[in-house]
C-alpha cells in the first residue's frame, strides 16, 4: 500500500510501545471529550501518531482509537440517556462501525500519502512539504467527513456533541441544505485538527526544529493580553457584527505578523492563538456568525499562514545560503588578489633583477667597446679602414637605444629618479608625445603627498596605463592633443589613484581586440583591485584607470 518504510520520528523510536499507545489513547480520549463538531483536534492527533510512530505500532494505536471511541460512545450514551439497539448504546451495527472502527483507517489514508510523498518532519520548514501536508490532511477530512455523513443518514438525525452531551439535535427530512452544512462542517472540523495538531507535533519532535523555540514562545507571551483583550471586546460587543469582524481581522493580521517574523512555526502558534479564541467566543455564545463562516475562516487563515510562514522560511534559508556564498565569493576574491599582488610583486623584483643584470653587464660591455673602438680609430685609419670604426660606433649606439628601450619596460628608472607624476610629466613620455607633435597636457590633483604612500607594484601598474595609452595615441590615433589627469586620495582606509587619459583622434573602442597592449593592461589592474575602463568620445578614446591600494596605518 505504501511506497516505503516509514522511519522512526525523532524523539519517539526508543519509546516503549505500551508508553507510546498509552500516552496516545489518554491524549486522544481527553480531546475526544473537550472536542465538537467545529474543532476536530482528536482528528489530528491521530493523524500525528499515524505519522510520527513506526508502522509495527499502528495496530496498536488503531486498537487503541477504537476502544477509546467505544468507550466515549457508552459515555455519550450514558450522559444522554440513550438507548440504541446495539449493545444499548448505538443505533445499529453499522452505526457501530463507522462510529468507533473507521476512524483510523481513513486517517492512514491521508498518513500514507505523506509517505508516498516522502514527507517527514523536517520537509515541514519548506513550501513543498506544507503544500504536501495540507492536501493530506484535505484528503483525509474529506474521508472522515464522508463517514460521518454516512452515520447520521444512517441514524436520521443530525446533532452537535459538547463535552460528551448531544445538542441542537434535528431529524433529517428532505432538506438536503442540511447534509450539505453537515458535510461542510465535519470536513472543515477535521482539517482545522490536522492543521493544529500536525504541525505542532512536527514542531517538538525534529530537534532542528526546536532550535530558537524559546524566543518564540517568549513572543507569543507577549502578544496573549492582545488575544485576551479581542476576546473581551468581542464579549462587550456580542451584538455588532462590524466590530466582530473587524476585531477578525485584527486576528489575522496577528497571524500573518507572527508568520512573517518566525516563519511556519510563528503560523503555527499564531493559528492555536486565533483558533482558541474564535472557539470561545463560539462556545460562550458571543459569535454572530455561522459556525461554518469561524471554520473557514480558521481553516483559511491556517493553510495560508503556514503557506506564507514557509515561504518566509525559505526566503531566509536563501538569504542565509547567499551571504555565505557572497562570503566566500569575498574571501575568495580576497585571497585570489592577494595572490595576483604577490605574484605581481615577484614579477616586478624579476623586471628589477634581470633590468639590473642588463644594465650593469651589457651597459659596461657596450661603453667598454666604445672606448676601445675610439683607441683603435687611428690604427684603422692608418690601414685605411678608417670608416669600419664610423659604422661600429653606430652599432653600438643602436645597441645602447635598444638596450635603454628594454631596460625602461622592464623597470622605468624615470619612476625611481622623479616619481609617478614626475615620470609622467617630464620623463620619456612627454618626450614621446611630444616627438609626434601632440600638445600634451598633465594635471596633478588632491594630496600629492600620498604618492610618496604608493606601493611599487601600484606605481608601475599606473605608469604602465599612462604608456600604454599615450604610445596608443601616437601609434594610432592621429591626434593633436592628450590631456592625462591624475588625482590622487584617500577614502575608507584606501589610497585610490585615479588616471583620465583623453585625445582627440580618430581611435575607435571596437578597433581594441583582445591581446594587444591596453587589453593586456586589464589583467595588471584588475589583479590590483582596480577597473580600467575605456569609452568613446566624440572625437577620440577616454581611458579611465581606477587603482585602490589599502593603506597601512
Amino acid at each position: 500500500m505504501y511506497a516505503a518504510p516509514s522511519p522512526p520520528a525523532p524523539g519517539t523510536a526508543s519509546w516503549p510501545a505500551w508508553v507510546a499507545v498509552l500516552a496516545f489513547g489518554l491524549g486522544y480520549w481527553v480531546l475526544l471529550v473537550l472536542g465538537f463538531l467545529h474543532w476536530h483536534v482528536a482528528t489530528g492527533l491521530l493523524f500525528l501518531a499515524l505519522w510520527l510512530l513506526p508502522r509495527r505500532k499502528w495496530p496498536a494505536i488503531i486498537i487503541a482509537t477504537i476502544l477509546v471511541r467505544c468507550l466515549n460512545g457508552v459515555l455519550v450514551g450514558w450522559r444522554n440517556g440513550v438507548e440504541g439497539g446495539f449493545l444499548d448504546y448505538w443505533h445499529d451495527a453499522t452505526s457501530f462501525l463507522l462510529g468507533n472502527f473507521a476512524e483510523p483507517f481513513l486517517a492512514i489514508a491521508g498518513v500514507a500519502l505523506l509517505f508516498r510523498a516522502d514527507v517527514r518532519p523536517l520537509a515541514l520548514a519548506s513550501v513543498a512539504g506544507i503544500e504536501r501536508f495540507l492536501v493530506a490532511g484535505l484528503v483525509a477530512a474529506a474521508l472522515l467527513a464522508g463517514k460521518d455523513l454516512l452515520y447520521v443518514l444512517n441514524e436520521g438525525s443530525v446533532s452537535d456533541l459538547r463535552l460528551a452531551l448531544l445538542v441542537d439535535t434535528k431529524r433529517l427530512g428532505t432538506d438536503v441544505s442540511l447534509l450539505a452544512f453537515f458535510f461542510v462542517k465535519n470536513l472543515l472540523g477535521h482539517f482545522i485538527g490536522v492543521l493544529l495538531v500536525v504541525p505542532l507535533g512536527a514542531w517538538c519532535v525534529e530537534p532542528r526544529h526546536r532550535a530558537g523555540s524559546r524566543r518564540i514562545l517568549g513572543e507569543a507571551m507577549m502578544l496573549a493580553p492582545f488575544f485576551i483583550g479581542l476576546l473581551v471586546l468581542v464579549a462587550l460587543a456580542r451584538d455588532s457584527n462590524a466590530l466582530a469582524e473587524l476585531l477578525r481581522m485584527l486576528v489575522l493580521v496577528a497571524v500573518v505578523v507572527f508568520s512573517m517574523r518566525h516563519g511556519w512555526r510563528g503560523a503555527t502558534l499564531s493559528l492555536w492563538s486565533a483558533s482558541t479564541l474564535i472557539a470561545l467566543e463560539d462556545h460562550l455564545g458571543f459569535a454572530a456568525q455561522w459556525p461554518v463562516w469561524l471554520q473557514l475562516f480558521i481553516a483559511i487563515a491556517g493553510a495560508m499562514a503556514l503557506m506564507f510562514g514557509a515561504t518566509v522560511d525559505g526566503l531566509r534559508q536563501q538569504a542565509g545560503e547567499l551571504a555565505q556564498a557572497k562570503r566566500h565569493q569575498l574571501r575568495l576574491a580576497e585571497e585570489l588578489h592577494e595572490a595576483a599582488l604577490r605574484n605581481l610583486k615577484v614579477e616586478e623584483r624579476e623586471r628589477q633583477r634581470l633590468a639590473g643584470e642588463l644594465h650593469d653587464e651589457f651597459g659596461q660591455n657596450l661603453a667598454a667597446l666604445q672606448t676601445h673602438l675610439k683607441l683603435s680609430a687611428p690604427d684603422l685609419a692608418a690601414a685605411g679602414r678608417e670608416g669600419v670604426v664610423d659604422r661600429l660606433l653606430e652599432i653600438t649606439r643602436l645597441m645602447q637605444q635598444n638596450i635603454g628601450r628594454v631596460l625602461d619596460s622592464l623597470r622605468p628608472a624615470a619612476l625611481d629618479e622623479l616619481g609617478l607624476f614626475g615620470a609622467i610629466d617630464r620623463g620619456s613620455l612627454r618626450r614621446l608625445a611630444e616627438d609626434a607633435g601632440l600638445v600634451f597636457e598633465t594635471r596633478l590633483e588632491g594630496d600629492a603627498r600620498l604618492l610618496a604612500r604608493l606601493n611599487p607594484v601600484y606605481r608601475v601598474a599606473a605608469f604602465r596605463v599612462a604608456q600604454e595609452a599615450i604610445t596608443n595615441v601616437v601609434r594610432h590615433a592621429r591626434a593633436t592633443r592628450c590631456t592625462l589627469r591624475l588625482r590622487v586620495s584617500a577614502r575608507g582606509g584606501q589610497l585610490c589613484l585615479f588616471l583620465d587619459i583623453r585625445d582627440n583622434g580618430q581611435g575607435r573602442v571596437a578597433q581594441l581586440r583582445p591581446g594587444n597592449g591596453m587589453t593586456g593592461l586589464q589583467d595588471r589592474v584588475l589583479a590590483l583591485g582596480g577597473r580600467l575602463v575605456i569609452s568613446q568620445r566624440k572625437p577620440g578614446l577616454r581611458v579611465h584607470a581606477l587603482l585602490r591600494q589599502p593603506l597601512r596605518r
